[in-house]
C-alpha cells in the first residue's frame, strides 16, 4: 500500500511539470507564428524552460523584440536564447 501512494504522488508531482512544458510549447509557437518567425529552432526543459537558437540573418530588432515578449509570457518560466551559425529556413 505504502508503494502505490508513493508512486500515486510521484505522478501528482510529474504533471504539473508536463502541463507547464505543453503550456510553454502552446505560447512559443504562437510567439513565432505572430511574429511569422522560421528562422529559429527550439527545445523546451521538462519545466517548461525555452532554449532557442535565431538564424543569423534574423534581424537584432527582431531578435530583441521576440525574446522579449517569450521573457514577459506567463506560462514561460524562462528563457535562454541565442544565435546560431547557420539559418533554420531559406531566406529569399
Amino acid at each position: 500500500m505504502h508503494r502505490l501512494l508513493v508512486l500515486f504522488a510521484a505522478l501528482l508531482f510529474a504533471l504539473p511539470a508536463h502541463a507547464g512544458q505543453a503550456e510553454s510549447e502552446n505560447a512559443v509557437t504562437s510567439i513565432l507564428f505572430d511574429e511569422n518567425m522560421e528562422n529559429a529552432s527550439y527545445s523546451l526543459r521538462g519545466d517548461g524552460f525555452v532554449d532557442i537558437l535565431f538564424g543569423p540573418a534574423v534581424d537584432e530588432k527582431d531578435y530583441i523584440r521576440i525574446v522579449e515578449r517569450l521573457r514577459k509570457h506567463p506560462d514561460i518560466p524562462g528563457v535562454l536564447a541565442g544565435r546560431g551559425g547557420k539559418n533554420f529556413c531559406s531566406i529569399p
